[in-house]
């Protein structure tokens, strides 16, 4: 049983005006318990717009969702427990704070659950200490933090929650090449600790390839493409057809290979890329 499901969604704009267009034109697609999954394509592709069915924060106008085999919105009581167990991080998450002090933003996921006093408090240490800031934080405004501090805080208001599926939509989104990294640690150290699946949206090609088990294009409202990192990077043309690019690690080795050197062009990462250069090398070398 998969944890999240979408069959055959569809979703209009401006439905019966002009401007009417098709957001999704029959997705369909399964997300398993602990994977980590990328959604890529080109802007206006339907990314974000899929990413707000999966918790409920759009209704769809055709087909369904399912959270552990049940219909979101079967039933209020259905929908609120997807809202528990989806938690979402729009663009930009530290637009989403709005409390007066760290503690009671990251409380406010808890409180609404209905938590007792103490299993809150529980909650909130926790999950600000996984996101990586002390106790010294609680008492502080969110608004007098910096941007990476402000957008840890919003992912610790969501995980406090310990949803069984975070959805991330940009998440590295203005961030400085530090804490771009940080975040896409945490994020992969979140998902192999918990066994919580992470879906998440990005422009960023190298960074799906860092930490994606699997990786979903969309175009024009349809998932075209649908594997693992290797499968999907490996149709480089077609990528590129699609307004996408491959990582810049990959480039280099194509580059290389068109000049005649014997490398491998299945490379995604500069940490894979490191690896195989030297490997390389070394026959090279043994070769004369």
């Amino acid at each position: 049983m998969s944890v999240l499901s979408v069959k055959n969604l569809k979703y209009e704009y401006s439905k019966g005006t002009p401007f009417q267009i098709g957001a999704l034109k029959g997705v369909s697609v399964d997300f398993e318990y602990g994977e980590i999954v990328g959604v890529i394509g080109h802007t206006g592709s339907g990314k974000s717009t899929l990413l707000q069915h999966l918790n409920g924060l759009l209704k769809p106008e055709h087909g369904e969702i399912l959270f552990e085999d049940e219909n979101i919105w079967s039933s209020k009581e259905s929908v609120r427990r997807c809202r528990f167990g989806v938690g979402l991080c729009f663009q930009y998450p530290e637009h989403q704070l709005f409390e007066s002090t760290v503690f009671d933003d990251v409380a406010f996921g808890p409180k609404n659950m209905g938590l007792s006093e103490n299993e809150i408090k529980e909650r909130v240490l926790e999950a600000v200490k996984f996101v990586g800031l002390s106790e010294d934080y609680l008492q502080k405004s969110p608004f007098d933090l910096s941007g990476g501090e402000k957008r840890r805080v919003a992912i610790a208001g969501v995980i406090s929650m310990k949803p069984k599926v975070l959805v991330l939509d940009e998440p590295t989104a203005g961030l400085d090449p530090v804490g771009k990294n940080d975040l896409l640690d945490l994020i992969k150290f979140y998902n192999k600790s918990t066994g919580s699946t992470v879906i998440f949206v990005s422009h960023n090609m190298d960074d799906v390839a860092l930490i994606a088990d699997r990786v979903l294009v969309l175009s024009e409202g349809n998932i075209v493409m649908n594997g693992t990192v290797e499968a999907v990077y490996s149709r480089g043309e077609e990528l590129l057809e699609l307004g996408l690019d491959v990582p810049e690690i990959t480039r280099v080795f194509l580059k290389l290979r068109e000049k005649g050197f014997d490398v491998p062009s299945d490379v995604f990462t500069v940490q894979d890329g490191k690896d195989k250069l030297i490997e390389f090398l070394k026959r090279r070398g043994n070769n004369g």
